[in-house]
């Protein structure tokens, strides 16, 4: 029996809403944790690339210029910052996430700051959204991808409730991030001899970001734009961001103050346009636009 491309793409998404389970239980555990990334109670490595992460995006969104009332989908909302943000630009904004405690956590902030009107909070799949096709002028999902098993029937489904002419913004984790160059444990240029170096030195202290047995999945660009391809959707821009925790087989190299430091410089020699770092910041920012 011939098997059809809907079946394939079931069953691809069934794997995946399994595949991703111990993920979305993650999240719901550090909920907390993921919320003082945004809030500047967190001063370390991560939370400054996080912090500038959505700072970027911001400003990106605001060269969109899109009308006031647009409706904008967020996959992925985590504490809601983003969203109560993009409300507080005038947007109606549709939030959604798989972690129950950060569905509250969004409410919360939402309530907070006033913009509950234009924030409607549910719990979602990524992988099957209960929402109709040709939907939102806006669709995002920040920090997610990276964490799928399953990138393109996600990216898919985000295109599918994308009207024509809308756009995507999505994060991919960059393959050839400085970080991992520098470090030969987990350095791309080292091919199969990671495989040995993992087996001899293990992770010996998992930070907050990064649970045991979970990893996240790392991408190119051009693997990014594949995806998009896959999906009608074309990359129209991109950038990179963050540098560091720099690690040296695994283990961390400098202290948190320092690193930061160094973050921020990288970061800043980033916006002058230098060839190097703008090919292995940390993290891709992707906007995509579906075709019309």
């Amino acid at each position: 029996m011939l098997t059809t491309y809907h079946e394939k793409s079931c069953e691809s998404k069934l794997a995946a809403i399994t595949n991703d389970t111990p993920v979305a239980a993650y999240f719901n555990s550090k909920a907390l944790v993921w919320h003082a990334m945004y809030t500047h109670t967190r001063k370390d490595v991560w939370a400054s690339i996080h912090q500038t992460r959505l700072a970027r995006f911001l400003s990106l969104a605001d060269k969109l210029h899109l009308p006031q009332g647009t409706k904008v989908l967020e996959v992925g909302c985590g504490a809601g910052h983003t969203a109560v943000a993009l409300a507080q630009r005038g947007y109606n904004v549709q939030a959604t996430d798989v972690a129950q405690n950060m569905i509250e956590l969004a409410q919360k902030n939402a309530d907070a700051a006033g913009v509950a009107d234009r924030v409607h909070i549910t719990m979602e799949d990524i992988y099957n959204l209960r929402f109709p096709s040709n939907a939102f002028g806006l669709v995002l999902s920040i920090g997610v991808i990276p964490w799928l098993s399953f990138p393109g029937p996600a990216i898919e489904e985000l295109g599918r409730v994308i009207k024509p002419g809308g756009y995507l913004f999505f994060t991919a984790d960059n393959r050839w991030r400085l970080a991992h160059l520098l470090d030969p444990a987990v350095s791309p240029a080292f091919g199969q001899a990671k495989k040995l170096f993992k087996r001899i030195f293990s992770r010996p202290n998992h930070s907050a970001l990064e649970p045991p047995g979970i990893e996240s999945y790392l991408h190119s660009l051009g693997e990014v734009d594949a995806l998009l391809a896959q999906s009608g959707l074309e990359r129209v821009y991109h950038e990179t961001v963050g540098f560091g925790p720099f690690t040296l087989f695994h283990r961390k190299l400098l202290p948190e103050r320092l690193g930061v430091a160094i973050n921020r410089a990288l970061q800043g020699l980033l916006e002058l346009r230098v060839p190097f770092l703008q090919l292995t910041g940390a993290q891709f920012l992707i906007l995509a636009r579906k075709r019309g």
